[in-house]
């Protein structure tokens, strides 16, 4: 194990390693000297809880003295879909809006049924979380046609047609993700030998794993090891991914991290690890906490997740949403975000469900800004 954070001397040195750590992953360069007291710099900077939920632009009028709003949400099913789906609906009603959520599956086929299906129920927005214009084009020409705005969170692409903003959980947020935990797996692990659990059929988790690697490589001067092993969502969904992590595992005796694409994908693995006798050869890590995993860091069964505050990012959707039907700019600014690990686990804000929260008055913050009661 490396030196604690608490005991990394930054100098001069330091400094400039932990610049060049903080480049965008997609730019990774060569890497430089003191990886460690950068990956330290890295991990101290995001472990801390946040406290703002990063937009203070007000609104020209409050929404609540509009005229009502009908949004409707496409969901894959899974929980964090579900949590995102809850902050919306809360948001909208704070504004006397009201919410649908419709399920448009993992698969392109199902993501088109369930985008056309939402068309027909004539809605005032659309929100989407994942899903790229390659697979619903025609429909967000149609979409637009019909003045139906749509709001993606997660996604990659920049907007297009009706697909009017794609700032939340964008490609600079995964970037900063990927650099979080390659941070954490460089300051806890001599020789990283990582494994990553991918699910390449998005994007913007593929933007995660290449943030991942790069940072990777970078703060480990190209020693640190990498090897992806892509999943299927109906797979992960069947509850198949604790074998075949155990097999992962199996296969790569010098593994000691796998990194998933979210934290619920790797629901049971480390049960499944301790019955076969390999929980203490790799630590579990990755993108997205869900209530299970923040229990594990606290258990000490997991090691480092990133915080993705899906209450917030449901908020922020209507926020975008309210901002777009008073013909005002978007908020650009990354969402509240924080590296969750076993040191801070006991102290993380969290919903009453157990799910990652982050800003505690987030809430109040958002009403601030909008004008409402």
């Amino acid at each position: 194990m490396r030196k604690s954070i608490l005991a990394v001397a930054m100098t001069a040195s330091a400094s400039v390693v932990l610049a060049t750590a903080l480049a965008p992953a997609a730019n990774a360069q060569e890497p430089a000297a003191n990886n460690t007291a950068a990956a330290n710099a890295i991990v101290k900077q995001y472990s801390s809880t946040p406290t703002s939920i990063n937009i203070t632009t007000k609104l020209k009028t409050n929404p609540q003295t509009l005229p009502t709003k009908f949004i409707v949400g496409l969901t894959n099913g899974g929980d964090e879909n579900k949590v995102l789906d809850e902050g919306i609906a809360a948001a909208g009603k704070v504004l006397g809006w009201t919410f649908k959520e419709i399920l448009a599956g993992a698969t392109p086929e199902d993501q088109r049924a369930g985008f056309s299906a939402a068309l027909a129920l004539k809605p005032d927005g659309i929100h989407i979380s994942g899903i790229e214009p390659s697979t619903i084009g025609d429909l967000l020409d149609k979409a637009k046609a019909a003045n139906i705005p749509v709001v993606c969170s997660a996604c990659m692409s920049a907007p297009t047609s009706a697909l009017v903003d794609t700032h939340i959980a964008g490609k600079r947020q995964l970037d900063v993700w990927g650099r979080m935990i390659a941070a954490y797996v460089v300051s806890t692990t001599e020789n990283p030998n990582v494994e990553g659990i991918t699910v390449p059929l998005y994007p913007i988790l593929v933007r995660f794993d290449e943030a991942f690697k790069n940072n990777l490589k970078i703060l480990t001067k190209g020693t640190g090891v990498y090897e992806a092993s892509p999943a299927s969502v109906p797979a992960i969904f069947a509850g198949k991914m604790p074998a075949e992590a155990v097999s992962i595992v199996q296969r790569n005796p010098k593994a000691n991290w796998l990194v998933s694409d979210l934290g619920g994908w790797v629901t049971g693995v480390s049960a499944a690890l301790t019955t076969a006798g390999l929980n203490n050869q790799v630590q579990i890590g990755g993108l997205t906490a869900g209530k299970g995993n923040i229990q594990g860091l606290k258990d000490k069964t997991e090691s480092a997740w990133t915080g993705y505050s899906l209450p917030i990012v449901g908020w922020t959707v209507v926020d975008s949403f309210a901002r777009y039907f008073q013909k005002m700019p978007f908020n650009t600014k990354d969402l509240p975000t924080q590296l969750l690990t076993q040191a801070n686990a006991k102290s993380l804000v969290l919903t009453p469900a157990g799910d990652y929260l982050g800003v505690k008055d987030y809430v109040a913050q958002f009403k601030k800004v909008w004008g409402a009661k």
